[in-house]
């Protein structure tokens, strides 16, 4: 089956990680015998515009192989990406990067949009232009935060009605889309981003021995992620304590101010800002670690927690949509959103009983629900329904 990807937001040089996991699903559907190929638009904000950026992409259009999926990508640069001339760009730029990757590599039985912010739309327009179905995956916390512009509306709502198949990657953003009026309302799928398995895997040497136990995040520093929260829960749960440390894996706007509240709290010394990392970093992270811990205030799912669960990490989790589907009792904890009090017990309680924790059973929970092999069987038939109806 020959599958062309339209995702919502995609990996730039300026942004590596950016959409990360829509490039890992692309690379591993075609790992398991499908075409794949991808149209990517892209309009940055002029923050990001240095002058070799601008040396580098002046709106030319260009085919790549982005982990080893052929990508056609158009170059651009638009202050008002956010506003509906930038999103009307956007969806116009898909359609003729669409036609000219059909020039190149022939029809595609189906196009998968990756979350109806504007793909959705652009997949619609897509599909007509080339009779070809398309399926809509939702990824976009702005459901669940209600934060959607209004002008945005008319468009996300095109693209979520006119799916041939429509899923979403937690039941929490399930219940959203199902109830949004306007919008298809019926056989919404529950898909979750697989994981890396063959690459988030437990340390092959082990992990160092406590103490102190080292609690790990990976988040970006913005306030949705709300790792001001943990660092003062931390801070309440082992005060002068040098029985636990807390690595932040991450990046962000916020970065000063929590690292000024580190300050604040006296636990500098103990809080560790590992600032932005590849891949290999992030599993560099969670391998030296004992638990991991998300205090998200909104997750549509939480990459993150199943990577840190196939490395046989326990994980400690916000109640805040996506973590209510992974967490179970034999992997982790789940505690209220924005709740330092409940956040500082459940760090002191797995200081307690990590040891009751199996890692080998945390691996194989998310491997078994979230691996490769149930990722591209849900999938497959996702497009196999889109492609008969």
């Amino acid at each position: 089956m020959h599958v062309l990807v339209v995702p919502s937001w995609y990996p730039t040089t300026e942004a590596p990680l950016e959409g990360i996991y829509f490039a890992e699903q692309a690379c591993c559907l075609q790992a398991h015998g499908m075409e794949v190929g991808v149209v990517y638009p892209e309009q940055q904000s002029l923050r990001r515009a240095t002058a070799g950026a601008l040396r580098r992409k002046h709106f030319q259009t260009e085919w790549t192989t982005n982990h080893g999926v052929p990508t056609l990508r158009r170059y651009g640069w638009n202050v008002w990406w956010r506003f509906p001339p930038g999103f009307r760009l956007r969806i116009r730029g898909a359609v003729r990067l669409a036609r000219r990757y059909v020039d190149r590599r022939g029809l595609p039985d189906v196009i998968h949009a990756h979350s109806a912010r504007w793909a959705g739309a652009a997949a619609a327009q897509i599909s007509d232009a080339l009779g070809v179905p398309y399926v809509l995956t939702e990824h976009f916390s702005g459901f669940l935060r209600g934060t959607m512009w209004p002008w945005r509306r008319p468009l996300v709502d095109r693209g979520l009605r006119h799916a041939s198949g429509l899923a979403a990657v937690s039941t929490a953003l399930r219940d959203v889309l199902r109830a949004r009026r306007g919008a298809a309302s019926e056989d919404v799928a529950v898909h979750p981003n697989p994981v890396r398995a063959s690459f988030f895997t437990r340390p092959p040497e082990g992990r160092p021995s406590p103490p102190p136990l080292r609690f790990v995040t990976v988040a970006g520093l913005n306030p949705r992620k709300n790792v001001g929260g943990l660092i003062e829960a931390f801070a309440r749960a082992f005060d002068s304590s040098q029985a636990a440390v807390l690595s932040i894996v991450g990046d962000g706007p916020r970065r000063a101010a929590l690292e000024a509240q580190a300050r604040r709290l006296n636990v500098a010394d103990r809080v560790d800002f590992r600032g932005q990392q590849g891949r290999a970093g992030v599993r560099e992270a969670l391998w030296n670690a004992h638990a991991f811990a998300l205090s998200s205030r909104h997750e549509t799912f939480g990459v993150a927690l199943v990577e840190a669960m196939a490395t046989g990490l326990p994980v400690i989790a916000t109640r805040c949509g996506g973590p209510e589907d992974i967490v179970t009792e034999e992997t982790g904890v789940l505690v209220p959103p924005a709740a330092p009090t409940a956040l500082a017990q459940a760090l002191c309680t797995m200081q307690e009983q990590r040891a009751a924790y199996a890692p080998g059973r945390i691996r194989a929970h998310a491997v078994d629900r979230y691996g490769p092999e149930p990722f591209v069987r849900r999938t497959q038939s996702l497009y196999r329904h889109a492609c008969t109806i």
